[in-house]
């Protein structure tokens, strides 16, 4: 919920509160810790966040002693990369470390976020859609700064609310993956 009314249509029982409305950089700060070479490295995928390199079944090569300036991803964490601009940002559900030219965030108050009502607010299309207004390059160049990032208005409720609706999309996910094997 970008720059919209303070109280969604739809709503689970016992919610009436306002959601609140903050800018990004309220609610978010960068995190750049490296020097973790021993951890697996971690790929962006819109489709299922950060995974592990060796699951994307594409031979990238590098040069692992490199490896010593790639960024630390935590659980619960946030991932700007190449094609957010495209799906969104990466939820991190796993550690790695990723490539240094990726962004890599998390909550300022980690206690009174939930990470998975996140995932899917910058998941959404209205999210998608409101990175046109910070994103900058051409066609497939397009890059998104957290520092514009963190300019962007965000609606957002209690903790608890955000925890139920995060366990509701927790659960579609589960049940959407059971349905496609």
């Amino acid at each position: 919920m970008v720059e919209k009314a303070k109280v969604p249509a739809i709503r689970f029982k016992g919610f009436t509160d306002d959601w609140e409305q903050r800018k990004a950089a309220d609610i978010f700060k960068t995190i750049a810790d490296k020097g973790y070479p021993e951890l697996p490295v971690l790929s962006a995928s819109q489709e299922y966040g950060m995974i592990r390199r060796i699951e994307t079944g594409i031979n990238i090569h590098h040069d692992t002693r490199n490896e010593i300036g790639y960024k630390r991803v935590q659980k619960g964490q946030f991932v700007i990369h190449l094609r957010s601009f495209q799906g969104g940002f990466a939820h991190s559900a796993l550690e790695g470390i990723t490539s240094p030219a990726y962004t890599v965030f998390a909550f300022i108050e980690k206690d009174k976020h939930y990470d998975y009502f996140w995932k899917f607010i910058f998941n959404s299309e209205d999210f998608i859609k409101s990175l046109e207004l910070i994103t900058y390059g051409i066609r497939d160049g397009r890059s998104i700064s957290f520092e514009d990032f963190s300019t962007l208005s965000i609606c957002f409720p209690s903790y608890k609310e955000k925890k139920q609706i995060g366990l509701y999309f927790q659960e579609l996910d589960k049940l959407i993956t059971l349905h496609q094997r």
